[in-house]
């Protein structure tokens, strides 16, 4: 596995991508063909299956975009079977406490970082991938080119962000920028004090510990979180953008105006 948008992270190129909610592969090579670095899969709040998630993850590999998932929660068997089916990282909402944390990299990583369990699967080859033919050090790769991401939208992750983003394993840190807001008790207010300090603080903790701070946001703002020092910006998400492209194809046909 050779994950692209960790080398482009590695090279110090800012990074985009976006969600994805809508299941269908043929909407994946329209994404790669945008010009993305990298796709989202929400399993969080969409409503993909393993299934329909493993034919995105291949339609993905098949236009070198790079297959992130969403998971729905942090258990073994969401981590590893999305893994298995070829995502080259994952983002781990809800995220409140360090040995949650600890728990991810544990199923996510190979030893000796984690424990994750190798078996015959799609990621590798069915266990006849050419590279296989040294297993340790095709789980050092795997170590290496596996993104684990997670969301820091909570309070309590917020409180404890300093130590969660140094746990070994750890790829970086991802921001929900609403529930983060939510829980700060400013329900999308980006704009205020106290979701700029936490940002900031997000922000500096990943930077200080050598990890990729990745974030969320809308079209208006991605540019200014680049200039800010982000890593990489998840931007919109394929439904939002659907609508917001037929609402303009409906007011120009109609001669509605801008």
């Amino acid at each position: 596995m050779h994950n692209r948008l960790r080398a482009h992270l590695q090279q110090g190129t800012p990074t985009l991508g976006t969600f994805v909610q809508l299941g269908d592969p043929a909407l994946i090579e329209c994404l790669a063909l945008a010009g993305l670095d990298y796709v989202v899969l929400d399993m969080e709040h969409g409503p993909s299956s393993l299934a329909g998630a493993a034919a995105q993850i291949l339609a993905a590999e098949r236009h070198s975009l790079t297959p992130l998932v969403r998971v729905k929660d942090a258990s073994r068997a969401s981590v590893m079977n999305l893994l298995d089916q070829g995502a080259q990282g994952l983002v781990i909402p809800a995220v409140k406490t360090v040995e949650e944390v600890r728990r991810l990299v544990q199923y996510g990583k190979y030893a000796p970082l984690g424990e994750r369990g190798f078996g015959p699967s799609r990621a590798s080859g069915f266990t006849y991938a050419p590279e296989l033919h040294d297993l340790g050090q095709y789980l050092a790769r795997c170590n290496r080119e596996t993104l684990l991401l997670p969301q820091c939208e909570t309070r309590e992750c917020l409180e404890r962000v300093e130590e969660i983003v140094q746990v070994a394993g750890v790829d970086g840190l991802f921001i929900g920028p609403f529930d983060l807001s939510i829980a700060l008790g400013v329900p999308a207010q980006f704009e205020a004090p106290v979701m700029q300090n936490a940002l900031q603080r997000i922000l500096v903790a990943c930077q200080a510990a050598g990890k990729y701070c990745f974030i969320y946001a809308d079209r208006t703002r991605a540019r200014q979180r680049f200039g800010q020092g982000f890593h990489s910006v998840a931007t919109s998400m394929d439904t939002v953008e659907l609508i917001h492209a037929f609402q303009r194809l409906v007011r120009d046909v109609r001669g509605e105006g801008p």
